[in-house]
């Protein structure tokens, strides 16, 4: 426990990043240290009235409830409350997390509203002709509907060939019309779930392995006999179960299991078991319980009264729920120590509980709510939310915040921001991409280009290079080379440092600058060229909202590429790969400013491919390639369900060979394809500096090194290279490449490329 003078020390900066009032940091400590969680005495729940048409200016709910004041007065900070979270996970765990722990997607389904279908079918069946497909299917919807062949095929039709779909329809329906008994029975609903999970290959035999929510079961013969005399349970535990969390007991009739507290099973056996040969282990993250019949016969099921799932179908939901928990879900991020002992920039998200949630949003609110991260004295993190009052509430009226962010002020980027949350009508954004769209096309046909230098032309004789942080083998290759290595910029003719050196030779050309004061640099190329063949789509996340989300929506098979602004140095964020705009959005909260959009291989799925170029720019408009060809990278994708997961960290890149690229990609493209995409990659490069480059863009004296990533797309006259990055080399990277890369640099802005692994290109 943490006393006042402590509490301050440790979590001032935070709480005056909160901007919480000063006068409430004693409030916050003793409520905190005394785990009070007092709001109930303030709030009572009140459901959603009809929405008013004043857009947000009134208080719109996240959820169907509100908060309103039941008694008295509060005024402005005079209290302050602590909100708990009910859920906190990562973008790489929360998947996982919800598939395996227990009750956890329960809960979520009541937040979302999003429930399993309980008797659902696995989908359309396979067929390349839908309507064969509806043929084959409408004598078994009309047997097990009871409807006519017409309805049947109506049915179908609508759920575009899925039996299960359209005999629960014909159901729903029956039952709104009020014909009792025209539904169809559990019983055989639950057949039809059997035959199209297990294939016509068991010829009528019952199923001797199912699966509900929690488990698995294994019905099977302990000897290798035809008699069912033991039958398995696998139960999926959440990363962290040890044994000593885990509670079984079997009883002769009775099964319970419970899991760090939570009851997982509790009910009657189908059947009797051997209590002293049934036993449970834990193997790889499961729990296996192994129950032994005290006598041999087929159990319909392992605990009265389960429901059975569809496995294909249950992954498939909890996809739906996953994608749906991004309207609620809200971040906070924070450092720590990564594998290689530099500094990462990591986002835990959260979601708050029954009584956050419902808080309102408003255009004027009344309340602030914002993540606070407790350190206790032991130094073990507890996050909540922090609500307290900004203006008068009284008793009845709607407690409401404002869910943009507060760097987010112009109205329309803040209606797109919120249909992240609330969704609703989408005309704004589509307007707002086909205006972009406009623009972007005018600057295309208006852009400019600037010549090259098709020859090298030397600036003056080099003598001596001054290299910041320079290692040994650099300093070595420097001097071999022929150069003097200078101890301070001041007494050098060529510079090498990411600080301004005025008057001097130095590696900060004007696209350096350009390139940095951008919101990414595909908006930079955007800014200067439009639309062009070779150019990604690239969005800001503050200034273009609205046309990003426009976007995505009429590109709804889109993969994103999310990026952070790095405001702190040597501090790195991850990359976040998702085809969710609403996940892209939601990332605008904790420092993510750039959609970018991104191929992947439909024939690889599991890996992103990335060629890489390493560009010098010369003071006199000269283009040059380090190596006749670009570093080939791959990025391994996490994948769920044999897809890439819609929403994750993206891996480090490692280096991928030329004959292994060609092995990759043979299903999808030619082997022989890579020859005219290194070529046409190089006059990418070389057209978007042309365009980039700009009359009143004098860069003498300044040189800059650049890395272009391009990803791989199919065109119409083959594949084709898609500007996906762009970025100034920093000095310590251009001196980690090889010992020989800075004074082959300096051999270029000498005129003696041909002594250098760079070649010169220029536009045709």
């Amino acid at each position: 426990m943490l006393d006042y003078g402590r509490f301050e020390a440790t979590h001032q900066q935070q709480l005056e990043a909160l901007d919480l009032p000063r006068s409430l940091w004693k409030v916050l400590h003793k409520k905190i240290v005394q785990e009070c969680f007092d709001i109930g005495e303030w709030v009572v729940f009140a459901e959603t009235e009809a929405d008013d048409d004043d857009g947000n200016s009134c208080a719109a709910g996240i959820t169907d409830t509100r908060l309103c004041l039941k008694k008295g007065e509060l005024e402005a900070i005079s209290d302050v409350f602590l909100v708990d979270h009910a859920w906190t996970t990562s973008i790489s765990q929360a998947f996982s997390d919800l598939s395996s722990i227990p009750g956890l997607l329960e809960r979520m389904e009541r937040l979302t509203g999003i429930y399993e279908a309980k008797y659902e079918g696995p989908g359309i069946l396979k067929s390349e002709n839908t309507e064969s497909t509806i043929n084959a299917n409408v004598p078994a919807v009309m047997s097990q509907a009871g409807v006519s062949e017409d309805r049947a095929r109506e049915l179908l039709q609508r759920t575009r060939g899925d039996i299960v779909e359209a005999i629960m329809m014909a159901d729903d329906e029956s039952a709104n019309n009020g014909s009792a008994g025209a539904g169809v029975p559990e019983s055989i609903q639950s057949q039809i779930l059997q035959q199209l999970e297990t294939g016509s290959e068991q010829n009528g035999a019952m199923p001797t392995k199912w699966a509900t929510r929690n488990y698995e079961c294994i019905q099977h013969s302990l000897d290798g006999s035809n008699e069912l005399d033991g039958i398995d349970i696998r139960l999926p535990l959440a990363p962290g179960v040890q044994s000593g969390d885990i509670k079984c007991e079997v009883l002769p009739k009775h099964l319970s299991v419970s899991v760090a507290g939570g009851v997982i099973i509790d009910g009657d056996l189908h059947a009797q078991v051997d209590t002293s040969a049934s036993t449970w282990t834990v193997e790889d993250g499961v729990l296996c319980i192994a129950l032994v019949k005290q006598k041999a016969e087929y159990w319909s099921e392992v605990i009265v009264g389960e429901s059975r799932i569809s496995p294909k179908v249950h992954q498939k939901h909890l996809l739906r729920v996953f994608r749906e928990l991004w309207r609620y879900l809200q971040g906070y991020d924070y450092l720590a120590q990564g594998a290689d002992q530099s500094l990462v920039k990591r986002t835990n998200w959260y979601m708050q509980d029954e009584v956050g949630l419902a808080v309102a949003h408003s255009d004027d609110p009344n309340v602030r709510c914002l993540p606070f991260l407790y350190v206790n004295a032991s130094g073990r993190m507890m996050p909540f939310s922090l609500l307290w009052p900004i203006k008068l509430i009284t008793q009845g009226d709607v407690l409401a915040r404002d869910y943009c962010p507060r760097w987010l002020t112009d109205p329309a980027q803040r209606s797109g921001y919120l249909q992240a949350i609330f969704q609703g009508p989408t005309q704004g954004v589509l307007d707002a991409r086909e205006q972009l769209a406009r623009k972007l096309e005018q600057t295309a046909t208006g852009a400019a280009r600037s010549s090259l230098a098709n020859q090298p032309a030397p600036t003056q004789h080099l003598r001596s290079l001054y290299v910041r942080d320079a290692t040994s083998e650099v300093q070595s290759a420097i001097t071999t080379a022929g150069y003097d290595m200078a101890s301070a910029p001041e007494d050098a003719d060529a510079v090498f440092d990411d600080m301004q050196h005025e008057g001097k030779l130095a590696s900060q050309h004007g696209i350096a600058t350009a390139l940095l004061d951008a919101d990414s640099a595909i908006a930079a190329f955007q800014r200067a060229a439009g639309v062009q063949s070779w150019l990604s789509k690239g969005f800001s996340l503050r200034t273009q909202i609205a046309e990003f989300i426009g976007t995505a929506l009429v590109d709804s098979n889109s993969w994103w590429l999310l990026t952070s602004v790095q405001t702190q140095p040597d501090v790195a964020s991850p990359r976040i790969l998702t085809n969710s705009w609403v996940v892209a959005v939601r990332h605008a909260d904790v420092g993510y400013s750039t959609a970018v959009e991104c191929t992947l291989f439909t024939s690889v799925p599991d890996r992103l491919f990335l060629a890489e170029w390493i560009v010098l720019l010369t003071p006199d408009r000269g283009v040059y390639l380090w190596g006749e060809k670009p570093c080939f990278v791959q990025h391994k994708l996490a994948m769920v369900d044999d897809n890439p997961a819609p929403c994750q960290a993206l891996a480090p890149a490692s280096a991928v060979s030329e004959d292994e690229l060609k092995h990759s990609i043979a299903k999808q493209l030619s082997p022989d394809c890579l020859a005219p995409f290194i070529a046409k990659s190089e006059h990418a490069v070389a057209d978007a500096l042309s365009l980039l480059l700009s009359p009143s863009n004098d860069a003498e004296n300044k040189f800059g090194v650049f890395g272009f990533s391009f990803t791989f797309s199919n065109g119409p006259d083959g594949v084709v290279p898609i500007l996906h990055e762009a970025r100034p080399m920093t000095v310590g990277e251009q001196v980690s490449q090889s010992p020989n890369f800075i004074p082959d640099v300096a051999a270029v802005l000498a005129g003696c490329p041909s002594r250098t692994q760079w070649r010169q290109i220029g536009v045709e």
